[in-house]
């Protein structure tokens, strides 16, 4: 009878000390997990040991409890139950930040609770024995719990430290590359392509494109199995960030799967660290948590109404190319040094230097005779043609801008965009800027950048093809009275096209005296749209033939002469013409009997 009143108290401490131990044992995983992440052998061998040691100790521990005290056993079963629970709501998605933290330092009151209500009650016993045993038993319980809890949490909830670490630093390193990359070509890479151009110029390891929260889905199982999605990149970039950008700046962040995403607030995605909110790579190189409540504290350098986003900027091709466009922006569009570094990608630095080398001064610009036609050039970009509705012009594309310049004002003129857009039975077949989705964005396709072809006359001309064998064109011809526009489009399709619309801006923001965001200075008489100046006398005059829409957009602001292509065979090409000219005077319709008279509208027989 000796032997078998004291053979409970023999294995009494081996349990309790076993409990112990696989705590113990836990706790130096878990270091070993936060101090040497591994994108997916830690989270794997992580959840699963230290949840399956958590687990045994807790077992282990209740059982030693049992040999002291079965009311101790359902006060700490219940007290482990409310710790679960206080936890994972701390740790979950629900709920307010201040009821998140009250619910983790109230889980663990609990578990210290249990510890202190657990020595007092043994204490009280007067029994030593059971004392020192409820000590070390409800110590090894504690430790098991928290073990148990972090398992539960990440198993059964989506909180995972060590994933989003993972992902700060593929920020991190993604950072790095894009900065590297603009120090040797002097811009960011282009946000349509910049995975394949840091893959390309930078040698990125691929797995750096992906977010461990997003890629690693667990099953709600007592051993989770990675279950892997199929996207190549889980982070997007901001268009409208640049090297010369604030330091707050976003540049990098999450988002949901895709390649070469470009984009902003839109795209933001949440959840996958478990709690509402991403990790975001600014633009003086760190990386930040952001919950969902600061989104809206976040700064993406949309257009302020000055300066574009550098990532679309060209960089000259050689000297001479380079001395062009220097003497373009500074002599005439009177260019900013922040706005040339945004149209050229070059840094103030090298443009200060060529500026020196090539003695291009705001102050000894040629004179423009007065007999010349008027100047026409191409626009540089870097600038925003609009004041207003950004939104709805995010990256304009300089290849179909032209400056028109007047001729009373050699610092003022106006930008042609020829084509803004072209619409056909397709769908939106062209857009020179990003707004809405064309068939080819729809496609993952990004048209090539092109340039105008600058003749001796002073004349332009460009020429696209798309992918699916439309061809289209564009002349701006400057006369000493007027600048003659033509616009052609080919059928290369297979099938044929009908409702080819085709939308045509002008933009007189940097004509003096013509800015107003109103839509009261404009007279529309088909094809004829005017704009008239704010001292009343002085007018913009477009037109087009076949206008089907003569129209204004006041907050931009701009106006429009739209026409419209007859519906187009397979092979078959057809040519509009257009008109631009500066008129002074009070009889705007008599300018449009004296304009109409000299026979610009001709009917188009084909190319």
């Amino acid at each position: 009878m000796r032997s078998d009143t004291k053979h409970p108290k023999a294995r009494l401490p081996k349990l309790a000390i076993a409990s112990m131990s696989l705590g113990i044992l836990g706790v130096l995983i878990l270091a070993l997990r936060i101090l040497t992440y591994r994108p997916w052998w830690s989270e794997f061998v992580g959840r699963n040991i230290i949840g399956l040691t958590g687990i045994a100790g807790l077992i282990l521990g209740m059982a030693a409890l049992a040999r002291i005290s079965r009311l101790m056993v359902v006060m700490s079963s219940l007290v482990v139950l409310c710790s679960f629970l206080l936890f994972g709501f701390a740790g979950g998605k629900g709920g307010y930040q201040l009821l998140r933290t009250c619910s983790l330092y109230a889980s663990l009151a609990c578990l210290v609770g249990l510890f202190v209500s657990g020595l007092a009650v043994q204490l009280l016993s007067r029994s030593k024995e059971k004392f020192k045993g409820t000590a070390f038993t409800t110590s090894g319980i504690v430790l098991t719990t928290c073990l148990s809890v972090v398992w539960w949490a990440e198993t059964c909830g989506s909180m995972s430290s060590a994933a989003r670490m993972v992902c700060v630093h593929n920020l991190d390193r993604l950072g790095k590359s894009i900065a590297a990359y603009a120090r040797d070509n002097g811009r960011y890479p282009e946000p349509h392509q910049w995975c394949d151009l840091l893959l390309k110029h930078r040698r990125v390891n691929v797995k750096r494109f992906i977010c461990p929260g997003v890629t690693l889905r667990w099953r709600r199982q007592v051993i989770p199995w990675p279950v892997p999605k199929n996207a190549r990149c889980y982070y997007a970039m901001n268009p409208h960030c640049a090297p010369n950008s604030p330091p707050d700046t976003v540049l990098l962040f999450e988002t949901d799967g895709g390649w070469n995403r470009p984009g902003g607030p839109e795209l933001l995605t949440t959840g996958n660290h478990g709690v509402a909110g991403c990790n975001v790579l600014f633009n003086d190189g760190h990386v930040g948590f952001v919950e969902t409540g600061r989104f809206r504290e976040l700064k993406w350098g949309a257009h302020d109404g000055e300066i574009t986003n550098p990532g679309n900027s060209r960089m000259p091709a050689n000297d001479e190319e380079l001395r062009y466009w220097l003497e373009s922006m500074v002599w005439y569009h009177r260019f900013s040094m922040e706005e040339i570094v945004a149209a050229t990608g070059l840094t103030k630095e090298q443009i200060a230097a060529a500026l020196k080398e090539f003695d291009i001064r705001p102050d000894n610009r040629p004179k423009h005779a007065e007999d010349a036609p008027l100047l026409v050039l191409p626009y540089p970009g870097g600038r925003h043609p609009r004041i207003g509705f950004l939104d709805g012009a995010i990256d304009p594309q300089r290849e179909t801008k032209f400056s028109v310049f007047t001729p009373r004002d050699p610092d003022s003129y106006v930008v042609v965009d020829v084509p803004e857009a072209i619409w056909s039975n397709l769908g939106l077949t062209y857009l020179a800027h990003t707004h809405i989705d064309t068939i080819w964005t729809k496609q993952g396709i990004v048209l090539p950048k092109l340039e105008w072809n600058r003749r001796a006359d002073g004349s332009l001309d460009i020429e696209r093809e798309l992918p699916n064998g439309i061809v289209f064109g564009a002349k701006a011809k400057p006369t000493q009275q007027a600048v003659l526009m033509e616009l052609w489009l080919k059928n290369g399709t297979a099938e044929r096209l009908t409702d080819l619309r085709v939308q045509i801006c002008v933009m007189p923001k940097m004509a003096r005296g013509f800015a107003q965001q109103t839509n009261e200075n404009k007279v529309f008489t088909n094809p004829y749209v005017a704009c008239r100046s704010a001292g009343g006398k002085r007018w913009v005059i477009t037109a087009w033939e076949h206008c089907h829409r003569p129209w204004g957009n006041g907050p931009c602001p701009c106006f429009h002469s739209d026409p419209k292509f007859p519906d187009l065979e397979p092979g078959q090409i057809h040519t509009l013409h257009g008109w631009l000219s500066f008129y002074e005077g009070t009889d705007i319709e008599v300018e449009f009997k004296r304009i109409e008279e000299t026979g610009w509208r001709r009917t188009a027989h084909g190319r």
